[in-house]
């Protein structure tokens, strides 16, 4: 099996489905971030849910089952972005559902 290349370097690329290896794509991001800025809402967004990951890296917050279904596969809802280790455990369907207005059962 031939290894897939980078477009940009023609390094090999780490993983299957990516276009560039993780230097010329840390490259590509580090651009893009300055030609598309986040607003400050976005920027509340990512620093909330980044200090949630880390509580929960750190075994602060622990991961708990869906609120809804009861499956064990669930990811963090904020529904507040003031408040960042205030989450909801939900399922991907679940959240999604959530997000979309509808309910899944």
């Amino acid at each position: 099996m031939e290894k897939l290349k980078c477009c940009q370097c023609l390094e090999n690329v780490r993983r299957k489905g990516q276009r560039y290896c993780l230097k010329c794509h840390a490259a590509n991001m580090r651009y893009w971030r300055i030609l598309h800025p986040m607003t400050l809402l976005q920027q509340q967004k990512s620093n909330c849910r980044s200090y949630a990951h880390v509580y929960l890296k750190r075994g602060k917050l622990q991961k708990q089952s869906c609120n809804q279904c009861g499956s064990i596969d669930s990811e963090m809802h904020h529904s507040d972005y003031q408040k960042p280790l205030f989450v909801t455990w939900l399922c991907r369907s679940c959240h999604l559902s959530l997000h979309r207005g509808t309910t899944s059962n």
